[in-house]
């Protein structure tokens, strides 16, 4: 089982490529040689990134290149190197297209480039890397007769040393190289190629390499378990929240109440008690529910609250109708909201009787 698609990777002449696999998740590593039959690649393992070095070298090419075709060699680099190039192009007055890019050679290259872009007779192009990856060093002929082209490239590469000794080494003998990680601790990754040989065919230094890791499932089903216990205990805090919140709100409401009673002025002795008040006040919120039938009609028309005056005011937008102005002007200063729906009072109108 794999954790994602391969990685297929073109390298070329003295690649230095660093590959460091998460050890908790990734179980193996898997590098297989599947284009490139010349010896050179070797893979090795450390516990540690190895440190960096800086290695000059330079090579000369002579590359035939037909009418409208294009040729092309890659360079493995990392981020730092840099490439400096001088061409000829003969037959004297051709000109040719130099480009350098990521990836691969592209069918783009033979497309009308602009002026400047075309090299004729000779030229110097130097190329700065930023980035570590495969860059394909590209020679395109637009003309119509073939041309060749003489080149001369220094580069100055960033590489890894390898001098220290690995608890890993393979040299691709089987075409495949397996290297197995620890959990929790480091693992690096190598993977060089060989230097340049004058007289050996420029596709025969090149190697198409195909990087595939295995998973550990133990580590992804605990991560994926202490995952799902958090946002379990997540969801029961924010349950337990909104309980204490929705409990503040009723002891709210309740309060308010209590103040409007004992503020009411009237003739409290001409009164029930507060006792009485709020047992009334209740069995008038289950006359709202639906048993109306069962209350005497003068009960109904009293305030709710303090039954002393008529209901004269309804609560917008609810429009409930179940307390005296004065009572109904203290509930929406003191809570703010419908005593039987629990809405949030906007206004309080007075009902006028001629």
């Amino acid at each position: 089982m794999r954790v994602s698609h391969p990685t297929n990777v073109w390298l070329g002449p003295n690649a230095s490529m660093l590959v460091q696999p998460n050890s908790i998740f990734i179980k193996s590593v898997k590098v297989e040689n599947v284009y490139g039959s010349e010896p050179g690649l070797q893979l090795f393992g450390f516990y540690a990134s190895p440190p960096v070095a800086i290695m000059n070298w330079s090579e000369s090419r002579l590359v035939s290149v037909s009418h409208r075709s294009y040729g092309g060699w890659p360079y493995y680099l990392n981020k730092g190197a840099s490439l400096n190039i001088s061409l000829n192009v003969k037959p004297e007055g051709s000109s040719v297209r130099l480009v350098v890019n990521k990836g691969t050679a592209t069918r783009w290259l033979l497309e009308e480039p602009p002026f400047g872009d075309l090299i004729q007779g000779s030229g110097v192009i130097q190329v700065n890397v930023s980035e570590s990856e495969t860059y394909y060093l590209n020679v395109a002929n637009p003309n119509l007769k073939d041309v060749e082209v003489e080149l001369d490239i220094d580069v100055r590469a960033v590489v890894y040393d390898t001098k220290e000794p690995p608890f890993y080494e393979c040299n691709f003998s089987n075409g495949e190289c397996t290297i197995n990680t620890m959990p929790f601790v480091g693992t690096s990754i190598v993977l060089t190629s060989a230097a340049p040989r004058p007289g050996v065919l420029a596709e025969e230094q090149e190697w198409f390499i195909r990087i595939s890791h295995q998973v550990r499932w133990t580590s992804y089903a605990i991560v994926t378990g202490l995952v799902i216990c958090f946002l379990l205990v997540a969801l029961e805090l924010y349950k337990r929240f909104e309980r204490a919140g929705e409990d503040r709100h009723v002891m709210d409401d309740d309060s308010s109440i209590t103040s409007i009673l004992v503020h009411k002025d009237d003739d409290v002795s001409s009164m029930c008690s507060w006792s009485e008040s709020f047992a009334a006040y209740d069995a008038d919120r289950e006359d709202f529910s639906g048993n109306e039938g069962e209350a005497s009609y003068g009960t109904k028309t009293r305030c709710a609250i303090c039954f002393d005056a008529k209901r004269d005011c309804f609560f917008l937008p609810c429009g409930h109708c179940v307390a005296c102005y004065q009572c109904g002007t203290k509930i929406t200063e003191a809570a703010g909201s419908c005593p039987i729906c629990r809405k949030k009072i906007k206004k309080v109108k007075q009902i006028y009787t001629v």
